[in-house]
C-alpha cells in the first residue's frame, strides 16, 4: 500500500510504501524506471535520488546504457564474442580455448553480480590479491580435482594446483581483464577506468632455465641413444594396496616417437621457436625445403614462417634443422604412405595428425638425462630449448637486436632475461690486452 507520495519540480517522484525505505520513479529515454533508495529518511532519500538521476542523465548523454549490467552477464556476453570471433578467424583460437575458463572461474567467481559500472581500480587491486592465493587459501583450496578439456577434445581431471599464482600468470590474465573492460566500454556498459598493474614486492630471479652447451650435448646424446633401446614387452605394476604384478602389453612404436622427439629437439634448439609456433608449423611454412631437399648438403637452405602467441614472422634457423626436417619428411612418407602436402603438420604422428605437445616425452628424456632442473632447481620445459638458442646466439656474438627480431620478442625481454648469459664465454673480451699476462 502506498504510504506517502512526494511530488515536486524534481525530474523524479519519491514514494514510500508502509513506512519502508523510500523509492524513486522517473522517466528517461522513453522508459519508466523505479529504484529503491535504501533509506527511510526523506531528506537522505531526496539527496540520493538527485545523485542517481544526474548520474543516469550523464550516462544517457554520453551514449552509455542507463540500465545496470551485472558483471557476470557482461562477462558471458564477452565470452560469446570471443568464441564467435575465433570461429570467424578474427582472433586467435587460443583465446576461445584458454580465456573462458579463466573468466568464469576467477573473474565471475570474484565480481559475480556486481554492476560492472560500479567496479573501481581499488576493487581490481583487491581482486589481484584474492587471485594470487586462490588455490592456497582462497576458494580453490577446497577443490580437489579440476576438469581439463584438451584442444583435441579429450576431457579428464587433474589435481588442483596448490601454489600461489606467479607474476607471469597474473600478467597474462590482466590481458583478459583489460580486454573485457575495454569491450564493456565500447558496449556502453561502463566508463573507462585505469586497470592497475600487478605490483612486484621483491626482485625475483627471472632468468630462463636453458641449457649450457655441455648440458645440451648430453641431452642430444641421450635422445639419440634412446632411439636404439629395446622396447619393453612387460610392465611392473604396483597397486596402492601393496599388490604387485607384471603386465604384458603390446608396445607402441616407441622408436618412431623417440625419432620425432629427437627431431623436435634439434629443430627447436636451432631455431628458437616457441612450442606453440612449432605446433602450428606446416610444410607450407618451411620455405625452400621442397626445392632443396634432394640437393647436396652445402646447397640446402630453409626459412620458417611461424605463428603463435599472437605473433608471426619469418625465422632464419641454423642449418642444423635441415637433417631433422628431412627425417620427419621421410617418416611421414613411410607411415602415411604419401608425400606430405602443404597443409600437413611438420610434427605429425603415425597417422599424419598434428602432435599437440611434446611435453610428456620431453620430460621423460630430461629425467633419463638427469637434466630435469637447472642449477637453481628450476624445472626445465620444452621452452628451455628456445632459451638455449637465444643464449647460444648471444654467446656467439649475435646482436641483441638481431636475436630479438629472429625470435619475435622485444629487446627489453632479451635484456631482462638473458643479461646474465655470456659472462664466462666472453671472458677474453672482458680482459682486453691481457693475453701476455
Amino acid at each position: 500500500m502506498l504510504h506517502s507520495l512526494k511530488q515536486s519540480k524534481d525530474p523524479f517522484v519519491l514514494f514510500q510504501r508502509d513506512g519502508t525505505n523510500w523509492s524513486m520513479r522517473y522517466t528517461m529515454n522513453s522508459r519508466q524506471i523505479r529504484k529503491s533508495l535504501g533509506t527511510s529518511d526523506e531528506t537522505e532519500a531526496h539527496r540520493r535520488a538527485n545523485e542517481i538521476w544526474h548520474e543516469q542523465n550523464y550516462r544517457l548523454k554520453n551514449g552509455m546504457s542507463i540500465s545496470e549490467h551485472a558483471f557476470n552477464d557482461v562477462a558471458e556476453e564477452f565470452v560469446k564474442k570471443i568464441e564467435d570471433e575465433a570461429e570467424r578467424k578474427e582472433r586467435s583460437a587460443d583465446h576461445a580455448y584458454f580465456w573462458p575458463p579463466k573468466i568464469r572461474r576467477f573473474l565471475i567467481g570474484y565480481f559475480g553480480e556486481k554492476p560492472i559500472d560500479k567496479i573501481t581500480p581499488p576493487d581490481i587491486e583487491r581482486y589481484l590479491e584474492w587471485r594470487k592465493t586462490y588455490w592456497t587459501s582462497g576458494p580453490g583450496s577446497d577443490i580437489e580435482k579440476i576438469r581439463v578439456e584438451r584442444e583435441d577434445g579429450r576431457v579428464f581431471s587433474r589435481p588442483a594446483p596448490r601454489k600461489i599464482a606467479s607474476l607471469s600468470t597474473i600478467k597474462g590474465e590482466m590481458v583478459i581483464i583489460r580486454s573485457l573492460f575495454q569491450q564493456a566500454v565500447r558496449w556502453g556498459y561502463c566508463q573507462q577506468i585505469v586497470i592497475p598493474n600487478p605490483v612486484v614486492r621483491k626482485r625475483i630471479d627471472n632468468r630462463r632455465p636453458g641449457f649450457t652447451p655441455e648440458e645440451y650435448e648430453k641431452l642430444f646424446n641421450t635422445a639419440l641413444a634412446r632411439i636404439s633401446e629395446l622396447q619393453p614387452k612387460t610392465k611392473d605394476v604396483k597397486a596402492k594396496d601393496g599388490r604387485e604384478w607384471t603386465m604384458k602389453f603390446t608396445p607402441k612404436n616407441i622408436r618412431a616417437d623417440r625419432i620425432r622427439l629427437y627431431c623436435y629437439i634439434e629443430i627447436m634448439a636451432h631455431s628458437g621457436m616457441r612450442p606453440t609456433e612449432a605446433k602450428n608449423l606446416t610444410w607450407a611454412n618451411i620455405i625452400g625445403f621442397r626445392e632443396c631437399k634432394n640437393k647436396p648438403i652445402g646447397e640446402q637452405d630453409v626459412r620458417l614462417q611461424v605463428r603463435g602467441k599472437g605473433k608471426h614472422g619469418t625465422s632464419i634457423p641454423l642449418l642444423d634443422v635441415i637433417p631433422a626436417l628431412s627425417m620427419l619428411w621421410d617418416m611421414f612418407e613411410k607411415e602415411v604412405g604419401r608425400e606430405p602436402e602443404d597443409d600437413d603438420p611438420v610434427f605429425a604422428d603415425a597417422e599424419g595428425k598434428q602432435i599437440l605437445s611434446f611435453k610428456r616425452s620431453f620430460n621423460e628424456l630430461l629425467k633419463a638425462a638427469g637434466l630435469e632442473y637447472d642449477y637453481r632447481g628450476v624445472r626445465r620445459t620444452p621452452y628451455s630449448l628456445r632459451h638455449y638458442y637465444i643464449s647460444t646466439m648471444l654467446i656467439k656474438g649475435a646482436s641483441i637486436y638481431d636475436v630479438a627480431l629472429n625470435t619475435r620478442t622485444s629487446l627489453q625481454m632479451i635484456e631482462q632475461h638473458y643479461a646474465h648469459v655470456a659472462t664466462e664465454h666472453i671472458k677474453d673480451r672482458l680482459r682486453p690486452g691481457q693475453s701476455e699476462w
